[in-house]
């Protein structure tokens, strides 16, 4: 006989198809704006130094990368479903999960007024440059937050985490404070830095799947 709803609330278990979906979705979508990037240089003029992300945002070939960070946007959404799926019971983790929401919230906004918003500026600073601002302590604070959950039982993924925050802290700064010839490239390197928190968590996330799909049968 089938088990109640009520059953099945009082006693959650984790569902292997959804967490292998948010799983693969966050490695696909990791990746994504890295090959829009790739994409769009080729089919664009860009100065790998020079030229931001935002700069290949603009013109012609803006779609390649739109497309590469929303979808980039839809990954975190998924990572911030699987983590609340397989919760690790701390509020540290439920505010990182509140960071990888927070992270496609913001992702989108930027994309959208992109898109359609205006591009006049408010006092020397324009809206898609103060929804950057967000990303910030997004990326900064979800990796630290997750190596509290993961420093004993999964002591080397724990140790990226770390190094993805310290990598983007340092990078994004440095982008923010660089001179127009270089900062494009700081701006790269601050987004790869946070590969190394999304892929290792995406790839946990997959694995952890497998291993409950297995568990099942």
């Amino acid at each position: 006989m089938p088990a109640s709803t009520e059953d099945a609330l009082s006693a959650p278990r984790i569902e292997p198809l959804l967490l292998a979906f948010c799983g693969i979705l966050g490695l696909i979508g990791s990746v994504a704006p890295t090959g829009a990037l790739i994409w769009a240089s080729l089919v664009a003029e860009h100065d790998f130094l020079a030229d931001t992300v935002s700069d290949l945002g603009r013109g012609p070939h803006r779609w390649i990368m739109d497309s590469g960070f929303f979808i980039n946007a839809a990954s975190l959404l998924g990572l911030a479903i699987g983590s609340a799926h397989i919760h690790a019971g701390t509020k540290r983790w439920t505010a990182s999960i509140l960071c990888f929401a927070l992270l496609a919230l913001v992702i989108v906004a930027i994309g959208l007024w992109d898109a359609f918003g205006r591009t006049a500026e408010t006092d020397g600073m324009s809206v898609h440059t103060r929804l950057t601002f967000l990303l910030g302590p997004l990326y900064l604070i979800g990796p630290i937050l997750m190596w509290y959950s993961f420093r004993d039982t999964a002591p080397s993924m724990a140790r990226l985490f770390l190094i993805s925050a310290l990598l983007w802290a340092v990078f994004a700064t440095a982008f923010k404070l660089a001179p127009d010839w270089i900062d494009g490239g700081l701006e790269k390197l601050a987004i790869a830095a946070t590969l190394l928190w999304t892929v290792p968590f995406s790839n946990w996330m997959t694995r952890r799947a497998l291993q409950a799909r297995s568990e099942v049968n």
